[in-house]
């Protein structure tokens, strides 16, 4: 039973960051109203407003390989029937749980001429956990080979397993219309300052059973780097010191962007977050274990006693939970050498058609490089090996309805591939409200795996608050 609960409970958790986690949310790319199509594209020049104010916004993304489907269904009208092999079989090598934050805190931009300026200013998450293969392995098939003997030593953790990272952005930019030709050219600069970084350089843990099986010895190993605004001591407790704040911790970012309109047709590219990443030099510590490692001895717990009448020996059972807590806990944190690491850089080549002054069609190629950590001070202290550089594209077609000059609605699917596979249908939809052309409404869902809920995998939301001026009545802001 307890076996089936710790079964059920990873196959939860194990979601798959990297299947579809896509930072931008592709369905601004082609709309007709909002500016923040121009925070894709700094060449995306908004014709019909002069002036406009970007207030606080989110955006959430989720990835999981897993739904509610791939290990619950229901039998008759009303038992639920959890499936642990079925979720199991559902999970690949790399399982992975991701939740991402991307909030608009505040911005605006104003036309001169042929010039548009902008300011935007952004918070950034980004958590993600993974779960092993050896620890689904050894839930699944407990301590037996792939021939199902008994073997007396499994891996159940091996590799990184944590990465977590907060900053904000002060991005400045400019396009530039050269009216002879049609042709729109763009460039942003971002300012990075990191607020919380932490991730596992490696991990490893190793139980070991006894050949009379009277107990089990855990072997664990884990190494933590950590670095942010707040400093943290070795019992776990954080401390701001005001006085550093915007002392470290910094980056830079550059985005570049063309558009070209040809009749009813337009072409854009664009490239953003072209940088080295955060610079992390701020209360940088390493936690490892004290002695090297951590060895835990869990002893075996006799049952018959409390079968036939007896009592469980709670004393034993409380001695064993310390004693494992005592021995994961973080027992050496030292200061460490400072680090880079990177922010995805996003690649983007579009096209777009527009007819009966009311459509917009549009296609649209979304890449995403992602190399994580890039460099220590130290190079003998980087594994390279730890490095990752995972490349994910897709390709989103879809198509705007601009409808009363007060109302845009978007639809569309992309396909996705994640460097491990391929997902032909992933659905989006966009509302956009402009009533009394001043104040606009958008909400924005991107690459939704599904739209019935017990389907769902993945999903890309953007929500917020738009102020237009000088629009000319009609509450437009797109390149039309």
């Amino acid at each position: 039973m307890k076996k089936t609960i710790i079964a059920a409970v990873l196959a939860i958790l194990c979601g798959s960051a990297q299947a579809q986690y896509n930072e931008t949310n592709n369905l601004f790319y082609n709309t007709f109203r909002t500016p923040q199509s121009g925070e894709l594209n700094p060449a995306f020049f908004p014709n019909k407003a002069s002036f406009y104010l970007s207030l606080p916004g989110v955006g959430m993304q989720f990835g999981s390989p897993l739904a509610i489907r791939d290990f619950m269904h229901t039998q008759g009208d009303t038992v639920t029937v959890i499936d642990i092999n079925k979720a199991f079989d559902a999970l690949g090598v790399d399982n992975n749980i991701h939740f991402g934050l991307n909030a608009n805190i505040f911005g605006f931009g104003f036309k001169v001429d042929n010039l548009f300026f902008t300011f935007n200013s952004r918070l950034v998450t980004n958590f993600n956990v993974n779960i092993p293969s050896e620890l689904i392995d050894a839930v699944r098939k407990g301590n037996t080979d792939l021939a199902g003997s008994p073997i007396s030593t499994v891996n159940i953790l091996c590799g990184d397993i944590l990465n977590s990272t907060a900053y904000t952005e002060l991005a400045i930019g400019a396009a530039y219309h050269i009216e002879p030709i049609n042709l729109t050219v763009g460039a942003r600069a971002k300012y990075l300052y990191g607020l919380a970084n932490v991730q596992t350089d490696n991990t490893t843990a190793v139980l070991t059973t006894a050949p009379d099986y009277s107990q089990v010895r855990a072997d664990i190993y884990y190494e933590f780097l950590t670095a942010g605004v707040a400093s943290i001591d070795s019992n776990g407790r954080f401390a701001l010191d005001s006085k550093n704040i915007l002392r470290g911790n910094s980056g830079m970012a550059f985005d570049i962007g063309a558009r070209y309109d040809m009749g009813p047709f337009s072409f854009s590219l664009a490239i953003d977050d072209i940088s080295a990443g955060i610079h992390w030099n701020q209360n940088v510590n390493a936690v490892r274990p004290k002695d090297g490692h951590i060895a835990v001895t869990f002893g075996g717990q006799d049952v018959t006693t409390m079968l036939h009448g007896g009592r469980l020996n709670s004393d034993s059972l409380n001695a064993q939970y310390q004693n494992l807590i005592n021995g994961i806990r973080p027992s050496s944190m030292t200061k460490a050498n400072d680090y880079w690491y990177s922010i995805p850089t996003k690649f983007y080549l579009g096209g777009n058609y527009n007819f009966l002054q009311k459509f917009r069609a549009g296609l649209l190629f979304h890449g995403q490089l992602d190399r994580g950590l890039l460099s220590k001070k130290n190079p003998s202290e980087l594994n390279v090996s730890n490095i990752t550089n995972t490349f994910r594209f897709n390709t989103t077609l879809s198509l705007g309805v601009n409808l009363f000059n007060w109302f845009e609605l978007i639809v569309g699917s992309s396909v996705v591939y994640d460097s491990k596979k391929v997902d032909f249908i992933n659905p989006g939809v966009g509302l956009v409200f402009t009533p009394g052309t001043v104040v606009q409404l958008y909400l924005m869902g991107d690459y939704m795996s599904s739209f019935y809920l017990v389907d769902a995998k993945d999903f890309n939301v953007k929500f917020g608050l738009n102020l237009l001026f000088g629009n000319g009545g009609n509450g437009r802001m797109a390149q039309d």
